[in-house]
């Protein structure tokens, strides 16, 4: 009986989740490689163009879409850079530009990159319903995880 309630229970809160949050999640999987095919289709994108891209796309077009996603606006965030990062290993592995042991380093550098340059809005969001007091305290707290992943980024690259 305690299943089936538990059954119920998930089936009605995926059936309350608007159709706007759902579809922010699919469009945040299709990101990378969106911008991948764009990259390909374009004439002459070299590698300083796809870079300007990815920092493009991570500061403005993932917290757009962080913007329009309604109540998975967290969820829709990550996985649009994580989908970017994904693609991007991705293609450099097709590519064989990078080597199977770096792909740790180099998912942790665009993750990191694409996490910093997209977080205002996020954070905004975080930190908008909350009392002036936890505003700063929870500030601080993302603050210093900013402060590490950046710390993060230089250790490994040097």
């Amino acid at each position: 009986m305690h299943g089936n309630y538990m059954m119920r229970k998930v089936h009605v809160y995926l059936t309350n989740v608007h159709l706007r949050d759902w579809m922010s999640v699919v469009a945040a999987i299709a990101i990378g490689p969106l911008f991948l095919s764009i990259g390909y289709v374009t004439p002459g994108m070299m590698f300083g163009v796809a870079a300007a891209a990815y920092f493009l796309g991570c500061a403005v077009v993932v917290p757009l879409l962080t913007l329009v996603a309604g109540r998975l606006k967290f969820l829709t965030w990550q996985l649009a850079i994580v989908s970017c990062t994904f693609t991007v290993i991705g293609d450099d592995l097709r590519l064989g530009s990078m080597h199977r042991s770096e792909i740790l380093r180099v998912a942790y550098v665009f993750w990191a990159i694409g996490t910093l340059l997209s977080s205002p809005l996020p954070i905004y969001f975080l930190l908008r319903p909350l009392t002036r007091r936890r505003r700063y305290v929870l500030g601080i707290a993302i603050a210093a995880v900013a402060l590490a992943l950046w710390l993060g980024i230089k250790r490994i690259t040097g």
